[in-house]
Formats: C-alpha cells, structure tokens, sequence
C-alpha cells in the first residue's frame, strides 16, 4: 500500500531540522486577509459588476472602485495570506529562524492599513488635501511593509546554511516582486495626486497589477506548490527543475512589466509591446511546468490522508485552472507578439481571472485546509465534513467558469447583460469564502476549550 501522507495537528519534531524558536503570529495574517477579502475585494468587485449590470451610475467611481477592489484582492486577501503562510513555512523549509523577527508585528498593520486607507480615500467623494495625504500615506505604508517582508525573506533563506533549495528562488523573486510593485505603487499614487486624477492610469495599472499577481503571489504560491503537492501526489521533488522554472517565471515577470513600463511612461512601439507579449509566453511556459510538476494533474501514488482528500481537491482544481491560465496566455500571446502588440484588455481579464479566482483562491482555500493547525484540528472536531467542502470545491469551479465566460467571449458580448455572469460569479466565491472564515473562527475558538486534545478526547472523535 502507498504511504499516507497526513498534517499533523502539532509540529512533530524529526531531529532532522532544528525547531524554530519563534512562531510568526499567521492567525493574523490569515484573519487580516479574510477581513480585507469578504468586507473588500469580494464585495467591491460584486458591487462593480452589479453597478454596470444595472447600469448605475457611478462616475469616475466606477474605474476607482474597480482598482480598488483589484488591490484588496491582490494584496489584501491573496497578498496578506501569502505573507502570513511564508513567515510560517520559511522556518521549516529553511531549517533557519527567522530572521528580523520585530519587523513581523508590523507587516499586518502596515499592508492592511495602507489598502484600507487607500480604498476609502479613492472612491470616497472627499476630495482635496486629506484625500491626498490618505492617499500618500497609504503608498508610503505599503512600501515600507514590502521591504519588511522582503528583508525577512531575503535574509532569512539567502544563507549557506539555509536547506530553501528551489523554494529560495521562488521566495525571494516573489518578494522583490512585491518590493518592485509597490514603489510602483508609490509612483502611480503620486501621479493620482499631483494629476488630480480620480484613479491610477490604467496603462500604469496594467503592469502593477501584473507584478502583484505573477511576480509576487502566484511565484510564492509556485514555490510552495512545487515543494509540498509532490509529497502528497507520489512524486519527487523536482529541485533542480524548479530552480529553472523559478527563474523563467522571474525573467518573463520582468520582460513584461519593463516594457509594459516602456510604453507606458514613454510611447508603445512595436518592439516594446513584442517584449510585454514574449514576456506573457515566458511567464505561462514557467505556469505550465508549476502545473504538471506538482503532480496534481498526473497523480502517481495518492498519499493524501482520508481526512484530507475533500480539501485536496481546491489543490487539483488550482493547478487545473493554472494550467488552463497558460494554456490561454499562449493563445492570446503568441498572435499578439507576431502582430507587434500586446493581448486585448478582454484576453487580459481572462486571464487575470482565471488566476485570480481559479489558482489564486483555490490555493489559498486548499493549502490553509491542509496546513493550518486550526483546520488539522477540524479534521478531528468534524470528521462528516467533507460533502460541505466538496460542494465548496464544485461553486468556486462554477465561479471561475461564469467569471471568465464574458471575458473568452469578448466583443461578441458587449451588452450591459454579461455583466450579470460575472455579478453571480462574485456572489458565489463571497459565499465560499465567507463559509471557509466561518469554518476557521469556530475552530479557533472551540481549539482553546480546555482538555480539546487530550487523549481521551481525541478518541472519542
């Protein structure tokens, strides 16, 4: 019989690795993010879809509430969970504290605020001086909780004792990704600023978004993809294999958002938008290999505990939806880069939603099931379980199809209609997320019940 792999409730010392000292306060991030993900980016971006659904009128509203709700959801919900779950993993991965370890109280505060401070000042009808400084300083935050987490990134796994291996790569191009992303942030914020502008200019927003989504988040959620679903697939480490496809990812991040820059702050040429294009290809051929080398999609030996093959499949689902993302990257990249230009804003908002809510929100939803101690603890609590989580698994696959439908169709949709698509895929993904927080808080809360895990109790479930 093939091996079980299973989470335990507690970390179980194998004296293989030195046990860190210091545990980074992941409840936080995990909480923050959840906050920022239900009362922020889901909400916004079903707000945004209705208001055009109904026709609404919101003005110059309507673009800020839309890159509003880009930013909660980039780097409040996915940005936030990613932080939290790296600070956790590093110390394991690396076989190393971590390092700067004051800094980490501060990250929360910083990153959370500066997004809630910035959404309110944007789409708020307060305009003026304290509209300006709201928003000054919300940039200001962000970059200064950018270069906290990537300080403690970069110097707690760029070390020679330090066992990252391919991870390494993984984490520290996400978190200058992250650093880069926010001083373009900064940049942008500025312009709003000076410009009197109501939103960013989405020439600039274009790139931004591209550096949260591919250079920060999704190479974090590469790295940990590659170095913990193989274990549970049957397959190898691929360490070497890794480290080249760590690399592509950074070096195609980098193609696009400099000459998407480029066009951008000068004029778009033709070899300018043929770089942004063959950036995109370079950056899905790395999300195809992310994708098969998991093992998620070929699985060998499944050596997934019982417990935990109804989460599993948020797993399976992401690395589908990510190999689906790079599959239409190419599609739309290859013609693009031949023409001399760069896909349509429709291909573009596929894409992006594709990884979004289908890899993006799978991931987060899958691997904080399999590895946050609150829900290893669940597994024991609830053990009858697994048809809620299944039916959690099949809406947000429901969510991801209704949310790209519109976007694949194109201008072939043009009607206000398709907007109502997108408003039920909102809808559904709210409600998913909102019963995963649920699901968390309860067992957080019934976890600090005196005598939870004794022994007696466990066998009594």
């Amino acid at each position: 019989m093939d091996d079980v792999v299973s989470i335990p409730v507690r970390a179980v010392p194998t004296g293989q690795e030195h046990a860190p000292a210091y545990d980074a306060p992941y409840r936080w991030f995990l909480a923050a993010s959840m906050v920022l993900a239900i009362g922020g980016g889901f909400a916004l971006g079903l707000a945004a879809s209705l208001q055009r659904a109904l026709e609404w009128d919101w003005g110059a509203r309507s673009t800020a509430a839309v890159q509003a709700h880009g930013q909660l959801q980039l780097v409040g919900f996915g940005g936030l969970f990613t932080m939290g779950m790296a600070l956790r993993l590093m110390p394991r991965f690396s076989g190393r504290p971590l390092t700067y370890q004051r800094l980490v109280p501060a990250i929360v505060p910083l990153v959370a605020g500066s997004l809630v401070v910035r959404t309110v000042a944007q789409i708020s009808r307060e305009g003026g001086t304290a509209r300006d400084t709201a928003l000054m300083a919300s940039a200001v935050m962000l970059v200064l909780g950018a270069l906290a987490f990537g300080a403690i990134v970069i110097r707690t796994l760029v070390h020679r004792d330090s066992k990252g291996e391919a991870t390494t790569y993984f984490f520290c191009a996400g978190a200058l990704g992250f650093v880069a992303a926010s001083a373009l942030n900064l940049a942008i914020v500025w312009e709003i600023v000076h410009d009197n502008l109501a939103a960013g200019v989405y020439a600039k927003q274009f790139p931004l978004v591209f550096l949260e989504q591919y250079g920060f988040v999704l190479t974090f959620m590469g790295g940990v993809a590659l170095r913990a679903v193989p274990a549970l697939t049957g397959g190898s480490r691929p360490n070497a294999a890794s480290r080249v496809t760590a690399v592509t990812l950074a070096t195609g991040v980098s193609m696009f958002a400099l000459a998407a820059l480029w066009g951008a702050y000068d004029r778009p040429t033709a070899t300018s938008m043929r770089f942004a294009s063959a950036g995109i290809i370079v950056a899905a051929a790395a999300f195809a290999a992310i994708a098969w080398m998991s093992g998620a999609l070929r699985i060998r030996a499944n050596r997934v505990a019982a417990a935990s093959q109804a989460p599993f499949w948020f797993v399976r689902s992401g690395m589908a939806w990510l190999m689906v993302a790079a599959l239409l990257s190419m599609h739309y990249a290859v013609p693009a880069f031949w023409h001399g230009r760069v896909p349509d804003a429709y291909a573009v908002d596929a894409v992006r939603h594709v990884l979004a809510v289908g890899v993006l929100t799978m991931m987060v939803l899958g691997m904080s099931m399999l590895i946050v101690p609150e829900f290893a603890g669940r597994r024991l609590q609830h053990p009858g379980e697994g048809p809620l989580v299944i039916g959690m698994v099949i809406a947000m696959n429901v969510a991801v199809a209704l949310r790209v439908w519109p976007a694949v169709v194109g201008l072939d949709w043009y009607q206000h209609t398709r907007y109502w698509p997108m408003s039920a895929a909102g809808g559904i993904a709210e409600a998913v997320v909102v019963v995963y927080a649920l699901m968390f808080a309860q067992s957080y809360y019934e976890q600090r019940r005196p005598g939870w895990a004794t022994p007696a109790a466990l066998r009594e479930r």
